[in-house]
């Protein structure tokens, strides 16, 4: 091979590349996001109210939820099928978590008078129920059209609901959406 033929192959072997990573980002551009939940925007401001525990007295579940990533979710206290479905999802995804599992509480709305049994409130400690019927919470979130109770919603431990999920959303999806955050957050 002629000296001209081994600069030539020798420039090929380190331009291609170059050229090649730039035409495959420039023709074929990344997906836009890689999230699993839809991300909320603008946020929600949930209002600072006093909340109501259906289940301890009160006070208590606001010294609960202070500083905490909350998967929040609304149905009745009667708490049925798919209730159950969207409490073991939210349970789960928060034990994947491991160690940052502490960072993070369930939350029910009860969005009526029915008082969950004590069956349900055993199968899913460490959830919170609120009795929120009349609770500024479900009207700030109607407001965006997300209070139809068929989602979870992630909330910031500054009270900002960012991110919805299915309430049959897929657990380990979920858990990496959640798990992401916690790693890229400074607070809670």
């Amino acid at each position: 091979m002629t000296p001209r033929g081994k600069l030539l192959a020798l420039a090929a072997i380190f331009i291609l590349p170059t050229i090649a990573s730039f035409a495959a980002f420039y023709l074929v551009p990344p997906s836009g996001h890689s999230s699993y939940g839809t991300l909320i925007r603008p946020v929600i401001a949930l209002p600072g109210a006093s909340l109501p525990s259906a289940q301890d007295s009160a006070g208590a579940a606001e010294r609960q939820l202070r500083g905490k990533w909350l998967l929040l979710t609304r149905d009745s206290g009667r708490c049925e099928a798919r209730c159950l479905n969207k409490l073991h999802i939210m349970r789960q995804a928060r034990l994947i978590l491991g160690r940052e599992q502490d960072r993070v509480v369930r939350v029910v709305l009860v969005d009526d008078d029915v008082q969950p049994s004590a069956g349900i409130q055993q199968q899913f400690s460490g959830t919170v129920w609120i009795a929120a019927r009349d609770h500024p919470w479900l009207a700030a979130l109607g407001k965006a059209g997300l209070a139809a109770g068929d989602e979870i919603i992630g909330v910031d431990p500054l009270g900002n609901a960012f991110i919805r999920f299915p309430g049959d959303a897929d657990i380990k999806r979920l858990a990496q959406d959640i798990r992401r955050v916690l790693k890229a957050s400074q607070i809670g």
